[in-house]
């Protein structure tokens, strides 16, 4: 099944301009986790419009509450009244329930598949990926870290609070591709001085290129 054109017309027109001033969760994210959660809509025989306004919408209310993002997010999702046009409002529910659920640091298993693919195409299962966006929500939430050191640490104890208890990155689906990503991943990651490298080497980049001011000053994700 295709993807509806009339909605994806104007998610890309309406919804996607949103994300302008989104650094760490701008489009580039957002086309990353669009095409991870329509690999998983194929693996799972999904709804694909829905899998695709779930991974569009996921991340749209950062600038209003960044601890509940995930709540803003679907609220802002139901209360777009042109998606009734396209959906029932049991499947806006489902969608609702689902961006509620998506975050990785989620202890609890998401209450339906839409939530279990939208929070794992939501890891960022590549060191430098995971480098830019993480210093960039660091420098924006935690201006009282001043050095590099001191940012870096904060990162990589925030991602390996996501370790599981089989000691592995948690994921709740079991595609073979995500998998394959996340042990990659794991082997890299959990090699630290591997890590602070490249985050350093981002770090360096952003500091000289004015980057860095800019997340602090310009951009409305947080």
């Amino acid at each position: 099944m295709s993807l509806n054109r009339e909605l994806v017309q104007y998610i890309t027109d309406i919804i996607f301009p949103k994300y302008e001033k989104y650094y760490s969760h701008g489009m580039i994210h957002i086309n990353n986790v669009i095409e991870n959660m329509m690999m998983l809509a194929d693996y799972y025989g999904l709804d694909k419009d829905m899998a695709y306004t779930i991974a569009s919408y996921h991340d749209i209310g950062l600038n209003v509450d960044r601890e509940n993002h995930e709540k803003e997010s679907a609220k802002i999702l139901k209360s777009d009244k042109k998606l009734r046009e396209f959906f029932t409002e049991p499947q806006i529910e489902i969608m609702a329930i689902a961006i509620e659920d998506h975050r990785g640091s989620r202890r609890e298993k998401p209450h339906n598949i839409y939530g279990e693919c939208i929070s794992d195409s939501d890891r960022d299962f590549d060191v430098l990926t995971l480098a830019k966006r993480q210093l960039a929500t660091t420098l924006k939430n935690y201006p009282d870290l001043e050095t590099f050191d001191e940012h870096f640490n904060r990162c990589y104890e925030y991602i390996c609070e996501r370790i599981n208890e089989n000691g592995v990155f948690n994921l709740w689906t079991n595609n073979p591709v995500l998998i394959k990503r996340r042990d990659k991943f794991q082997k890299e990651y959990l090699d630290k001085d591997y890590t602070r490298g490249i985050y350093k080497k981002e770090w360096d980049k952003i500091s000289s290129d004015g980057t860095k001011e800019k997340i602090i000053t310009y951009y409305e994700d947080y």
